[in-house]
């Protein structure tokens, strides 16, 4: 995964790569688990808990070509009890034959806009996967369970919010 992205870890601002930059964070920045929680494209927890409720579909996520993330905003003071989440934007690239494991939204709702390309999301409780192209939208609450592939020839691009603990 190449990208080249400004942002801030513990207060300092970093032009380059993630992978540049954990190399190069000293062992105070590292403490910072926030910045690699902001690039995951699944939540390991919700991965785990998918898998341990024998949810089928991808046990991993592949073929993700770049995670950038495109802001966030603290909650605090927006709303009651939003003391300790955010709201984050990232635009995700996903390859031809990519897959997005199988989660479960617990606390986390969200919304993904299909920007490029097509996905098809596989969710449990509708009849059959749906095929999603540039311009639409999936909405995502506490209870969808779901995974991503791309069965298209092209990469996919998604632009997904969410509300996450900071």
């Amino acid at each position: 995964m190449k990208f080249i992205s400004l942002f801030t870890v513990a207060g300092t601002i970093y032009l380059g790569s993630v992978s540049a930059l954990y190399a190069h964070m000293d062992d105070n920045h590292k403490k910072h688990e926030q910045f690699i929680q902001l690039s995951e494209v699944v939540p390991d927890a919700e991965r785990k808990q998918a898998q341990k409720d024998k949810i089928p579909g991808p046990k991993k996520t592949v073929g993700i070509e770049n995670v950038r993330v495109m802001g966030k905003v603290g909650l605090a003071g927006q709303f009651e009890n939003l003391d300790k989440r955010i709201l984050r934007a990232r635009e995700i690239d996903i390859a031809p034959g990519g897959k997005v494991a199988v989660h479960e939204h617990n606390g986390r709702p969200g919304v993904a806009y299909i920007v490029h390309g097509q996905l098809t999301e596989h969710r449990l409780g509708t009849p059959g996967p749906v095929v999603k192209k540039a311009g639409d939208t999936a909405f995502e609450k506490t209870g969808v369970t779901h995974w991503w592939i791309n069965e298209g020839k092209t990469t996919a691009r998604i632009i997904v919010v969410d509300i996450i603990a900071e």
